[in-house]
């Protein structure tokens, strides 16, 4: 299992709210893993911390609040069930 795979269980086991192992999340949301992979690889290279645009030129990029790197995003979300809520 790679560094990656680690980071996306953990986020993907905080957002279900839930003591799922790594094998059950590894097997049965491994399109969630790979989209959480996916994205938080692309801001890292892309978004400084902190910043919202950057320019260069004619071109700029605006970041929508919320895109960060292993943060669950809707695309992730609609690969997963919906959270536990835990009463007691």
């Amino acid at each position: 299992m790679t560094k990656e795979e680690r980071k996306a269980i953990l986020v993907i086991r905080n957002y279900l709210n839930k003591n799922l192992t790594d094998e059950f999340i590894l097997k049965n949301y491994d399109l969630a893993i790979d989209q959480l992979i996916e994205n938080a690889s692309k801001l890292q290279h892309l978004k400084v911390p902190g910043v919202k645009i950057m320019s260069e030129g004619n071109q700029s990029i605006h970041f929508e609040n919320g895109a960060d790197a292993w943060v669950i995003s809707s695309d992730v979300k609609a690969l997963l069930p919906t959270p536990f809520v835990g009463m007691w």
